[in-house]
């Protein structure tokens, strides 16, 4: 709990993107809604893979060579290629969740500086948060693609932390629904805050997170509580 302005960096997919599309895209060409769980996390540990060995890792080329092998030989409503290309139709059109935004006009009205850090492209924090009107309530939309490693690296949030200059404006947050996230940034020294939107138990064996919400609005409650 903080009453003073801290600057704060949102992960973007799932923590900002309602991702439900994409499961639904899945159910519609024939491979079942639980491919769609499967597929986004085998994108996540190819990334982590390619990062933890040094390689350079870019989350839409990965994505769309799973979701090829992961289609491949289901029996689809259409042709491979077709399949995948809703697939990726549909995550590159996600809107946000019901909470962020109201979230993330409320942390602005206070006084925090808000960032997004990706390990996908930038581009798309600037969509979600350009077609809800949220574009000017942003400071920055920064991705690790060109500039660091994988998060849950240290150094993905090391250099976020540089970019921003957050050192010179007091405490620094990560914002996540993803466990692993959290863990990485308390890693490399940041306050956290998980957002367990689906009433989920938080591993033991990741570093606790500063504070858990069940919404953006909640935390923006919490830090000017």
């Amino acid at each position: 709990m903080t009453n003073k302005p801290v600057t704060i960096f949102f992960d973007v997919n799932e923590t900002l993107s309602d991702l439900s599309p994409v499961g639904d895209a899945f159910e519609a060409i024939g491979a079942g809604r639980g491919v769609s769980a499967t597929w986004f996390n085998t994108v996540l540990r190819d990334g982590f893979a390619l990062t933890s060995t040094g390689s350079q890792a870019r989350f839409l080329e990965i994505a769309q060579t799973n979701a090829r092998d992961i289609l491949r030989g289901l029996p689809l409503t259409g042709s491979l290629e077709s399949s995948v290309d809703a697939v990726l139709d549909a995550f590159s059109t996600v809107q946000l969740h019901d909470d962020v935004a109201p979230g993330i006009r409320a942390l602005h009205a206070a006084g925090h500086r808000l960032f997004t850090l990706s390990n996908g492209p930038a581009s798309t924090a600037e969509r979600l948060l350009r077609e809800a009107g949220l574009s000017d309530l942003v400071d920055g939309t920064l991705s690790v693609e060109e500039h660091a490693p994988w998060k849950p690296a240290r150094g993905a949030y090391e250099d976020a932390l540089t970019r921003t200059n957050a050192h010179a404006h007091g405490s620094a947050y990560l914002v996540a629904v993803h466990p692993w996230d959290i863990h990485g940034a308390a890693e490399a020294g940041l306050s956290t805050a998980w957002v367990n939107r689906g009433d989920s138990l938080y591993p033991p064996h990741f570093r606790a997170p500063t504070e858990t919400v069940l919404s953006m609005s909640e935390l923006a409650e919490r830090l000017d509580g």
